[in-house]
């Protein structure tokens, strides 16, 4: 017997463009598909596909850094030693560390050198610019124990009177401030989200006129077969759940990559002064969600959209 040719079976698999052709080619059905319900319409539902994954993976990635900002705020507090002029660093720190080691709730407190202040403030001002001439504060990082509640009016007070220049931070207004943000921004995800989903419904309303419209003289040599209204309308949400699903796979595919280029790009906050925080893994399941409410929002819109033209044309 003869042997088959080596590699056969590797120029037989379909490569990723021709399978990326058949995400966009029409299925065929009873209802021949027009021009605004075939490839074309696959890729504006990708377009908005992507844009709505982008859209709720922005808002995921808020939320899960807006968690972790308060997580991460409200277990610490910073004290702030600036000089006095009576009294040495030194001094002022060996009386905050007094009175904090005595403070229940409070886990570790733990002063940082000049070296490590200065540290913090480089990504900000640039890397060389922090010099020993710039009058920079004393910090003292205090960590609180899990589910600890401090008066921190009372610990600022005692702080004060221990020794002049100690500033208690608790990192409120910032806090109040990035999760004011935070909202924001997510309200505005959710808000472009509503748009795209809109303008989505809106195309396929169109379209679905348009396709009836084209082939009206089959919708009528069905109705003389005796086709009921719901067998035609069947015949067009399966062809435009075959769209939806297509062009929503693409859209989420497409928003995956961006997010993934975009994750690998800020690795070493090369191109940004700050981390971009990314997606978990769970975000990316969240973001399959889309091309699957995609498509049952898609069919829907098409049965509804037929089943009311129908009853007009009758």
């Amino acid at each position: 017997m003869a042997e088959a040719a080596p590699g056969m079976d590797e120029m037989e698999r379909p490569t990723f463009g021709e399978r990326l052709r058949h995400l966009a080619a029409p299925q065929r059905g009873v209802m021949p598909a027009a021009g605004t319900t075939g490839p074309t319409l696959v890729l504006v539902i990708a377009a908005m596909g992507f844009l709505a994954c982008l859209s709720l993976g922005a808002a995921l990635i808020v939320s899960s850094a807006a968690a972790g900002w308060e997580t991460d705020l409200t277990g610490t507090l910073t004290v702030q030693v600036k000089p006095e002029g009576t009294v040495s660093a030194e001094d002022q720190i060996e009386a905050a560390l007094a009175i904090l080691d005595a403070t229940p709730g409070i886990a570790s407190a733990q002063p940082l050198d000049s070296a490590a202040t200065a540290a913090l403030i480089e990504p900000w001002l640039g890397a060389g610019n922090v010099t020993e001439s710039l009058p920079l504060p004393r910090l003292i990082d205090v960590k609180l124990e899990p589910g600890a509640e401090i008066n921190h009016d009372a610990l600022a007070e005692r702080l004060n009177a221990a020794a002049p220049g100690l500033v208690l931070d608790t990192h409120r207004q910032w806090l109040d401030e990035l999760l004011g943000a935070a909202a924001a921004a997510r309200l505005l995800a959710f808000a472009v989200l509503a748009v795209i989903s809109a303008t989505t419904l809106a195309i396929v309303v169109f379209a679905t006129r348009a396709g009836l419209s084209a082939n009206q003289g089959v919708v009528e040599v069905l109705h003389l077969c005796g086709a009921r209204d719901s067998f035609i309308a069947g015949e067009v949400q399966r062809h435009f759940f075959n769209l939806g699903w297509r062009g929503g796979l693409i859209g989420f595919a497409l928003a995956a990559l961006t997010f993934l280029i975009v994750e690998a790009l800020s690795a070493g906050d090369a191109l940004f002064l700050v981390a971009v925080p990314s997606l978990d893994a769970l975000h990316y399941l969240w973001l399959l969600a889309v091309p699957a409410l995609l498509a049952l929002a898609v069919t829907a819109t098409a049965r509804l959209t037929v089943l009311r033209a129908l009853g007009r044309m009758m």
